[in-house]
């Protein structure tokens, strides 16, 4: 008989994948006029001004915080949260977000890889049935980029542009495995959000500033700021949902459920966003639908 927390925790991940699937597009759109850069700046205040003063009301005075989580979120906090998300983004801007999705979801079998590895959890028959399915889907959608390269990128050009959301998977693949960590010490969902968040833009902010290249007022401005800020809403809906899903569920039952973004990125490509933006195929979708078979095998069985 499955948990009710399971259940609960498959429910949290569902509709955090959706959110992410729905930043990803608003990224996409304000990229199309703003910069990475400023998407990755924005998104990442967003995340902390919506989430520290949260958590800072709600778990005073006592946080639950030890050296061992703390450290365990904030290097969640700049491997899945500022590197993931920087390559992430990079590649939404260049190959678009229908096609870096499916390639970004092989985190989950990296994720999955290492749960086992590190945290002691199981891999049956019926997950690596699942992970091949993943890992097929994913191979066509790269074979699918590689074949529509309408602006005639040099091959080195197009295998770096796909290489890079493979970087972001491995990136992200890290992160609950950290995370989990922190939650063994006792330290709750929000908290540990909080934490990573302001990790990641701490780096991100330092970053820039070694580089000479802090955005002033102006990056506020404009219709792809307005996107921006409502891709960093929605992240912080999905990093919500995501925590607290992985607080009460194994890695290997949250991660797949969330990797069904890769769906809903490719549906609402479809439906909401020009040709110029995203280009859907029935291959793209058949491919997508790979994915999330493999996915559903490997969280059923979870």
């Amino acid at each position: 008989m499955v948990e009710a927390s399971h259940l609960l925790a498959v429910g949290l991940a569902a509709g955090a994948a959706l959110s992410s699937a729905s930043s990803n597009l608003c990224v996409r759109r304000g990229t199309d006029s703003g910069t990475t850069k400023d998407a990755i700046f924005v998104v990442s205040v967003v995340n902390v001004a919506v989430l520290l003063p949260v958590a800072a009301v709600r778990y005073y005075p006592n946080y639950g915080l030890t050296g061992v989580s703390f450290v365990s979120f904030a290097v969640a906090g700049i491997l899945g949260t500022l590197i993931g998300r920087a390559l992430n983004f990079v590649s939404i801007e260049k190959i678009g977000a229908s096609r870096t999705a499916p390639i970004v979801a092989s985190w989950a079998l990296i994720s999955t890889v290492l749960g086992v590895v590190f945290l002691g959890e199981t891999l049956s028959i019926v997950h690596g049935v699942g992970i091949v399915l993943v890992v097929v889907g994913v191979a066509v959608i790269a074979w699918l980029t590689s074949n529509h390269n309408p602006e005639g990128l040099s091959r080195r050009e197009l295998l770096v542009g796909l290489l890079v959301p493979f970087g972001a998977a491995v990136a992200v693949g890290w992160e609950p495995i950290f995370a989990n960590v922190g939650f063994a010490e006792g330290t709750p969902p929000l908290v540990g959000l909080a934490v990573k968040s302001v990790a990641a833009t701490l780096g991100f902010g330092l970053y820039l500033r070694w580089d000479d290249d802090l955005p002033g007022r102006s990056v506020l401005r404009g219709t792809n700021a307005r996107w921006f800020v409502l891709a960093g809403l929605l992240n912080t809906a999905f990093l919500l949902g995501y925590y607290v899903a992985l607080s009460i569920a194994p890695v290997n039952v949250v991660s797949p459920i969330v990797v069904t973004n890769t769906l809903f990125v490719v549906v609402l490509a479809a439906l909401i966003m020009t040709e110029r933006l995203e280009r859907v195929t029935w291959g793209l979708f058949t491919a997508a639908g790979v994915v999330v078979a493999g996915v559903l095998l490997i969280t059923a069985f979870g």
